[in-house]
């Protein structure tokens, strides 16, 4: 039987060491506003930082504006780049790693806020979102990729 290491003790996650392997899950808090980063986002995960967990991670960070399922959420733009560092900042000041749940709503997207149409792999009513959402084109689909690869190199 193998031995189960103690959530407690250090792990590596890649190239990082983490204080310990509790780590706080991407749920999005709706504390960012206008597509950036608020004191009350920054306290929230200083929070689980000085809590003891070994990584927090924050949510939903969008790609692209037309990605955002809602119209606040943090996009990964210049503009929003000091908020991020200064957040990052917080909670390694309490011994903690924090990592960036980036992504793009697609069909969920919210079409209105975004005053961009929801994309998908075909055209659909979505239920959940309340909107339609348009058939994604090739051009759409290398566009969201190629924010994605900016998103990760801003991450980094």
């Amino acid at each position: 039987m193998a031995t189960v290491p103690d959530v407690f003790s250090p792990g590596r996650l890649g190239p990082v060491t983490l204080r310990n392997r509790t780590i706080k899950a991407a749920t999005y808090e709706g504390l960012s506003h206008r597509g950036r980063v608020t004191q009350d986002l920054i306290d929230f995960h200083v929070a689980y930082a000085r809590g003891g967990v070994g990584m927090t991670t924050v949510a939903y960070l969008a790609v692209d504006k037309d990605g955002r399922t809602d119209r606040h959420q943090v996009l990964w733009t210049d503009e929003a780049m000091p908020g991020l560092r200064a957040l990052t900042d917080a909670v390694h000041a309490e011994g903690a790693a924090v990592s960036a749940q980036i992504g793009h709503g697609g069909p969920v997207a919210e079409a209105r806020g975004n005053r961009s149409p929801a994309l998908a792999p075909s055209a659909r009513v979505n239920v959940i979102a309340m909107n339609r959402a348009q058939e994604a084109t090739v051009a759409d689909l290398e566009r969201i990729v190629a924010a994605h690869a900016r998103a990760a190199a801003r991450a980094v």
